[in-house]
């Protein structure tokens, strides 16, 4: 493990250990230390409100004191076979460093406050981060769907950020609409890209880059809003993004894409659609 990620154990904690950012200040970190959840635990803790759950994961919104919103996301991956043990690195820690590569990249992401890991005889039974949680933003699923325009319209503002990573070369995988957030009172002023766990890095304006996420966004809305989005959305997002390809060409890429239904191997791979 890189040095930049050196962990180091909890007291008390019972295999616990933990990777602060420098984001945090000391008394910060203590503070943190103290209402930490087992990564390794498959049920949320006493307040702690559960935001997500499924298979080997759980996010969870907590308390956090000496954060400016009081608050926290815990997003934990506890590790329940052997070989997801093994193999631990593709969990969280691949999310942290890709949250830093993101970051590196000029990308609107949440802080990420610490990485931490629970280990049981040698092995990594679980592990999470700590990420800061989005005060006063909401989710473009959630604004689209109540919105007075339209999906279709209200769509548009996640343009920017599929933009952005399109002009860093950061291949998001899951670039959806509820994993963007916008300012919940001034839609238009920003972007911030959640869930990283599943990414790629390549050169600027890689080719092929922009069409997949188009595609994987399209593929993500409402089936009923499938066909507005090819039509309007789809030509915003070409002439925003500056395409070196006319707009038909873009067009039919991303609709071959739409029915290749590609793995997300050869999505991070930006394969073409065969």
């Amino acid at each position: 493990m890189p040095d930049s990620l050196a962990l180091k154990p909890i007291p008390e904690s019972h295999g616990m250990f933990i990777r602060f950012t420098d984001a945090l200040g000391y008394d910060t970190q203590q503070a943190i230390e103290k209402i930490l959840p087992d990564p390794a635990s498959q049920t949320a803790p006493h307040a702690a409100k559960v935001l997500k759950q499924a298979r080997q994961r759980l996010v969870l919104k907590i308390k956090a004191e000496g954060l400016p919103s009081g608050k926290a996301v815990a997003k934990l991956f506890p590790l329940r076979n052997p070989i997801s043990r093994l193999r631990y690195k593709k969990y969280a820690l691949k999310e942290f460093t890709n949250y830093q590569e993101a970051t590196a990249r000029k990308i609107c992401v949440p802080k990420v406050y610490a990485y931490l890991e629970k280990r049981h005889f040698g092995f990594v039974a679980g592990s999470g981060l700590i990420i800061e949680w989005l005060e006063g933003q909401r989710d473009l699923l959630d604004i689209a769907s109540n919105s007075e325009q339209g999906y279709a319209q209200a769509a548009q503002l996640g343009i920017p950020a599929l933009v952005a990573m399109y002009d860093a070369g950061a291949m998001h995988i899951d670039a959806r609409d509820e994993n963007i957030f916008l300012p919940a009172q001034d839609p238009n002023s920003g972007y911030c890209v959640i869930d990283w766990q599943y990414a790629s890095f390549h050169k600027p304006r890689s080719e092929w880059m922009l069409e997949h996420l188009a595609a994987h966004y399209i593929r993500k809305a409402p089936k009923d809003q499938c066909a507005a989005l090819l039509d309007g959305w789809l030509v915003k997002l070409h002439k925003q993004a500056r395409h070196h390809i006319n707009f038909k060409s873009f067009s039919d890429r991303v609709a071959a894409l739409l029915t290749a239904r590609q793995s997300v191997r050869a999505r991070l791979q930006l394969r073409p659609a065969r």
